[in-house]
């Protein structure tokens, strides 16, 4: 049966491929703020995943207490620099670069170095302001030595997966969704559901 999920996040191009990959799962989601005016989140720790995304759910589904609301949080591990990134990735690279190319100054970054990566997302689902489940997902691979891939944008340019020689971004659709790890959080989390 097709649910309806509510997303909480500001960002409009994850919100796009959250609401994407509940498509693809035959379930259907819509941004917070196409219910209820934008509001700030409370601020995010620096130490889990699972922490900052279910403060998002949780603030969410306080004012949509009926309705099943999601939020996730995602980071990027490198194993040339195990002591950078993770759940602070979004915000490092912010300060690293503020602006500029995000996946030439990575390629940059690892030049000569380690060139694994793992990207980690927790999903999580609340209702009424509680923590409903929790789903998780993972990508691991390396860095391309250059940009590849005109399938999809962002680090799916330069991520390929272990086994694979393509990059995400030179995958069709439905190759790329099995490897995404947003998309393996989703599909944990909605299997626990059923």
């Amino acid at each position: 049966m097709e649910k309806q999920f509510i997303i909480a996040t500001h960002n409009q191009k994850k919100g796009q491929e959250i609401i994407d990959i509940l498509n693809y799962y035959g379930q259907a989601g819509v941004l917070y703020t196409d219910k209820i005016a934008q509001v700030n989140f409370p601020v995010e720790t620096t130490t889990s995943y699972l922490t900052n995304a279910t403060v998002k759910a949780e603030f969410i589904s306080q004012r949509l207490p009926s309705l099943p609301v999601i939020a996730d949080d995602s980071g990027l591990e490198l194993a040339a620099y195990p002591h950078h990134y993770g759940v602070q990735t979004a915000r490092e690279l912010r300060a690293e670069l503020p602006t500029g190319n995000l996946n030439t100054y990575l390629i940059d970054l690892v030049r000569d170095k380690d060139r694994q990566f793992t990207m980690k997302t927790t999903v999580v689902l609340a209702r009424g302001g509680q923590l409903v489940n929790v789903g998780h997902g993972q990508l691991e691979g390396e860095i391309a030595m250059s940009e590849r891939g005109n399938n999809s944008t962002g680090f799916d340019r330069i991520f390929i997966p272990t086994g694979q020689e393509k990059t995400l971004a030179e995958m069709d659709r439905a190759g790329r969704f099995s490897y995404l790890h947003r998309a393996r959080a989703v599909k944990d989390l909605l299997t626990k559901l059923n």
